[in-house]
């Protein structure tokens, strides 16, 4: 069991520990928001295009900015994030620029958002790739994400070399569907029960692993609060993972 204190042995009321897991054979990571920082992609391509914002726009944008993606991103459930879809401004920036920019015209607020959306670039989390590079040689490693060209992502992070399988789930099969846990399995040759998955997204990433049969980790990047699924292991930093692994054994 995992030693007294441990983030991995947080479970609901405190009393009931996580399933144990004796062989794991395989890594499925998410993606966004789990190795990739959507976030301060953002705050950097706003912080490149200000001098593009109408002057008299300009003071409290990023704060404004950033109000509006949570509204645009978050889920929310019980009054609780149980889910930040981030990559949303990847695929359509628009919606959160006109919150931000509420009287502005269409016409610029157009040109901001394509201009905003050429400069977003993915960006990976300081500690993923200390991670990927201690849990490779050790173990098949593969990404399952609902967000769609996870290849694509992927690729501008540089990040392929890692992964024996990247998996897009499709619109029939999205986490938190067991289907969508089954197909990442089944693309790295393993069983669910012989898999961890990790994830940041306690609806999709958590709760799904834990409904598939999965070792389910939750990457708990903003201290949210409210309990952790009975069963599931609670990490706050990839660089947790190889430890954490060791002691649920």
């Amino acid at each position: 069991m995992a030693p007294e204190g441990s983030h991995a042995d947080s479970t609901v009321g405190g009393d009931e520990h996580p399933r144990r897991f004796n062989i794991v054979r395989a890594i499925v990571f998410d993606l966004d928001g789990t190795l990739n920082d959507w976030e301060t992609s953002i705050s950097l391509a706003l912080e490149q295009m200000i001098d593009d914002v109408p002057t008299r726009h300009r003071d409290g944008l990023a704060q404004r900015f950033k109000a509006a993606v949570e509204q645009y991103a978050l889920v929310w459930r019980n009054h609780r994030v149980v889910d930040r879809r981030n990559w949303k401004v990847n695929v359509d920036p628009v919606p959160p620029w006109k919150v931000a920019l509420p009287d502005v015209d269409s016409d610029v607020v157009a040109a901001l958002s394509a201009r905003f959306q050429s400069l977003l670039m993915p960006m990976l989390y300081d500690e993923a790739l200390p991670a990927l590079d201690s849990l490779r040689t050790r173990l098949r490693l593969g990404v399952l994400s609902n967000s769609p060209g996870p290849t694509e992502v992927m690729s501008l992070l540089g990040i392929q070399r890692y992964f024996s399988a990247v998996v897009a789930a499709d619109s029939a099969a999205r986490k938190p569907d067991r289907a969508a846990f089954q197909k990442g399995c089944g693309a790295l040759g393993v069983a669910p029960e012989e898999t961890a998955h990790v994830g940041d997204s306690l609806s999709n990433d958590v709760e799904g692993a834990l409904e598939a049969g999965l070792m389910s980790i939750w990457l708990d990047r903003y201290a949210d609060s409210g309990p952790i699924p009975t069963g599931a292991y609670h990490i706050t930093s990839l660089a947790e993972i190889p430890e954490l692994l060791l002691s649920a054994a």
